[in-house]
């Protein structure tokens, strides 16, 4: 048996640690030898156990891992790594052949699967680095050099091409950890080494293994290379190259300031190098910086990307990883960017998306010489996203806007292809291009930023009509309709927060034609009878809920970006605030100024300047969505969630405007309000008691101040003898006195509560009324619920107004309250 320890060493606290470390050590790499890595052993006890002691030993290095690896942990943890590399190697090895590896037919599940194997075994191999990135380095090249020997002797080259595939799935994990929307750093052990390395003069062992990394993802640059590289091989190192330069490559800040300083300083040794660490600093610049070789690196990965586009056709997962993993890396960063948009490298990749846009509409456009390209909807979108978010890199605002013009122009030339032809929406081919085109602009949209932003809404606000041409032309069509809606939500949640009132009016009235088009397409309702079977009625009840989720959603970004909020001086009836989208007048376009960004908008249309009320826009909208959720739509939570928020958002936001909507629309959204009520969903339930509250304070201002409130749509009738919020009331009573309604509902229907019962005594007076007669013939129930109810509506100095002291003493009587009463009325 192998032993991790090493007898004389005395780095470990104490000769239980040391045998405790030992046995570990023992028993991992026993399971090992066993074969727990072989693929028939994959969710056996074997596998179950080495995942154990793997976890195990995850944990030792983790608590030991800010103070340095001991010696002895150090050395066990090699031994581990060196015998999991052979194993694993030699497994992938045995099932090469095999007709299912796991992992083709389970695609991004099995390949998950295998990611969170490997991320138990990278910590071990990171804690001695010294030792297993060398490894790792040997590993890859004796790989590489087996493929180039099985290609140029003719011999099968699958063994090493599955090796390959698992050493570049193995390698990233051990060099970075994934990109979780945060800026990634290298590990601590690894950075520590390179720091070392750079002391010491010597080659860094990080910096070696991801040179050997990048030069194999690389290898498909030389044709004849490419030849022996597989599609799936190619996709696992495009996903790792990725991985492996959102922490590496250019990693500094670039911006000149004193962050930047900060950042490079505390990078050295791990590739941060800013401009004003360079100016203070004259040593040799850190590997794959900025100055140290990076935008060499970065236009090898560009040329990477560019042939996993185009030299594998109808490989969809290689172009995946490219356009929507490889391309947003070597975008995430300034620097990378303000390289990107100079190589050469990057005009071809702009070039291929140009050309496989105009060849799905067969519109002109396709560069000379160059072959055919298609690619699948979703690659359009990764690509437009990344090609726009590279415009970071220019300062120039005249720059900014040619290549952003550069960029949208083959887009805008299909879009109106595409509009102009609306019959070909009905076959095929013709609604494939329609989401090309709506997946690129998506794309675009996805990758606003302050630079680009004045140059994309001007493309948008020229391409409306066609976009609604679009709309009309593919409203058979679930996808369509699904991607036009999702494209008008990411403008309005990209673009609203840098516009100004005219040209945020203009997108507002765009919101509220795609409304009104999703209205009269017909879409989104389900027949009592439709569907032919339970699973086609399944997947029809999917896609509605999809698109009325996206409306909502849009809806929702519409009212974030109205500043015409009614706050408690305009429920009084005072004055108004302007709107964002509401105050553009004739003349608003000269003082529309700069948009963050730096460029000129473009004016605006006299029609599109004249005033719009955003509140009616989402209004419409609501009324166009209520009839289309079903039951069955509301099985779904996130539709559920967003609806009753949004609804919530509404009526505290906008009660006067409520309050003025004709009797139909205001009916169905007091009807479904009630709905929310009764849910049984907590958040549903907070939210709608959050609305019911909003609209009772509303009535009491308005009573307070004379004004007519809720006028006619409180009257008595339509709903037996009481007014809406006396139903809203009753309702919210009901639920907390008899339902399982849970403590913590309380506060929020306390805040509901007060100003309703204020509003509606009458009717709180019926209800009281109506408690006590339940409780006929028990006299000492009576007594304690009717001091209970005196004691809701007048205990600890309770007023007739509704405000925050106000709201937290009754708060405190309708926990009093509940907590005396539940007890009486339940058993009745």
């Amino acid at each position: 048996m192998v032993h991790v320890l090493d007898p004389g060493c005395d780095d470990v606290a104490s000769a239980n640690d040391q045998n405790a470390l030992g046995m570990l050590g023992e028993l991992t790499l026993a399971l090992i030898a066993a074969g727990a890595l072989r693929g028939e052993r994959e969710g056996g006890a074997m596998e179950e156990s080495l995942r154990m002691l793997l976890d195990a030993w995850g944990s030792l290095i983790g608590r030991v891992g800010q103070f340095g690896c001991p010696p002895a942990l150090a050395n066990g943890a090699a031994a581990v790594f060196r015998a999991y590399l052979h194993a694993g190697l030699a497994a992938v090895a045995e099932s090469a052949f095999d007709d299912d590896d796991g992992q083709e037919e389970e695609g991004e599940a099995g390949a998950a699967a295998l990611d969170e194997r490997l991320s138990l075994i990278a910590p071990i191999a990171r804690a001695a680095p010294d030792a297993t990135l060398p490894l790792l380095r040997q590993a890859l090249d004796a790989k590489k050099r087996a493929l180039a020997d099985a290609t140029a002797n003719g011999a099968d080259p699958t063994t090493a091409l599955e090796e390959l595939w698992w050493l570049g799935r193995l390698v990233p994990h051990v060099l970075a950890d994934a990109f979780d929307g945060e800026i990634p750093q290298p590990p601590d052990s690894l950075a520590e080494l390179c720091a070392r390395a750079t002391h010491e003069e010597r080659e860094c062992p990080v910096d070696a293994l991801a040179g050997e990394y990048v030069r194999l993802t690389c290898l498909c640059l030389d044709e004849n290379a490419r030849r022996a590289m597989s599609p799936r091989l190619m996709e696992t190192l495009t996903w790792g190259s990725a991985r492996w330069a959102d922490t590496y490559l250019m990693s500094e800040d670039t911006g000149g300031s004193l962050h930047a300083a900060i950042f490079a300083h505390n990078a050295l040794g791990g590739g941060g190098e800013g401009r004003v660490y360079r100016g203070a600093n004259k040593a040799k610049p850190a590997a794959f910086s900025e100055a140290g070789g990076g935008a060499q690196v970065l236009d090898a990965l560009l040329r990477a990307a560019f042939v996993c586009l185009t030299a594998w056709p109808g490989e969809t997962g290689v172009q995946k990883a490219a356009a929507s993993t490889l391309l947003p890396a070597l975008t995430r960063r300034r620097a990378l960017c303000r390289t990107c948009v100079n190589l050469p490298a990057w005009k071809q990749v702009m070039d291929a998306e140009s050309v496989a846009l105009a060849h799905s509409a067969a519109v002109a456009g396709a560069v000379p010489g160059q072959q055919t390209l298609h690619f699948p909807p979703e690659i359009h979108l990764g690509l437009s996203e990344a090609l726009g978010r590279a415009a970071e890199g220019l300062n120039d605002e005249a720059q900014s806007r040619e290549y952003i013009a550069r960029v949208l122009a083959p887009v805008g030339q299909v879009l109106d292809a595409v509009a102009a032809a609306p019959g070909d929406m009905k076959h095929p081919a013709g609604e494939s291009r329609a989401v090309a085109v709506i997946q690129a602009l998506r794309g675009s949209v996805r990758a606003t930023i302050a630079r680009s932003q004045a140059s994309v809404f001007s493309f948008f606000s020229q391409s409306f009509e066609a976009l609604l041409a679009v709309q009309r032309a593919g409203a058979h069509s679930a996808q369509v309709s699904k991607l036009i809606l999702k494209l008008t939500e990411e403008l309005v949640a990209n673009q609203a927060c840098f516009l100004g009132p005219a040209h945020a009016g203009v997108l507002c009235r765009h919101c509220l034609r795609v409304v009104e088009e999703y209205r009269a397409s017909g879409r989104g309702k389900i027949g009592a009878t439709e569907g032919g079977s339970r699973s086609l009625r399944a997947e029809r009840v999917k896609e509605c809920y999809k698109e009325v989720k996206v409306m909502l959603r849009m809806l929702t970004h519409v009212t974030n970006s109205d500043n015409d909020v009614e706050d408690e001086e305009t429920a009084r009836g005072g004055s108004h605030r302007g709107s964002v989208l509401a105050a553009a007048a004739a003349g608003s376009a000269a003082s529309e100024g700069r948009v963050r960004g730096g460029a000129r908008v473009a004016a605006a249309s006299g029609e599109a300047l004249a005033k719009v009320d955003v509140a009616r826009v989402v209004f419409i909208g609501l009324n166009t969505v209520i009839p289309l959720i079903t039951d069955e739509l509301l099985t779904f939570p996130k539709l559920c969630h967003q609806y009753f928020a949004l609804l919530a958002h509404m009526l505290e936001a906008y009660p006067a405007k409520v309050a003025a909507l004709p009797p139909d629309m205001f009916n169905s959204l007091m009807g479904t309000l009630e709905f929310g009520l009764k849910h049984a969903d907590v958040e549903v339930a907070r939210e709608s008691l959050a609305a019911a509250g909003a609209m009772g304070s509303f009535q009491h201002h308005a009573s307070v101040d004379g004004r007519p409130g809720l006028g006619d749509h409180n009257a008595r009738g339509g709903g037996g003898d009481f007014g809406i919020l006396a139903r809203l009331m009753r309702t919210t009573l009901s639920r907390m006195i008899f339902e399982d309604a849970g403590m913590n509902l309380v506060d929020a229907a306390a805040d509901a509560l007060l100003p309703l019962m204020l509003v509606e005594r009458a009717a709180f007076e019926g209800v009281a009324g109506e408690l006590l007669a339940k409780l006929e013939g028990d006299a000492g129930a009576q007594a304690r619920v009717m001091g209970a109810l005196r004691e809701l509506t007048t205990g600890n100095g309770l007023t007739d107004r509704v405000d925050r002291a106000n709201k937290r003493r009754f708060r405190r009587n309708m926990s009093t309250f509940l907590t005396e009463t539940r007890s009486f009325v339940r058993h009745t």
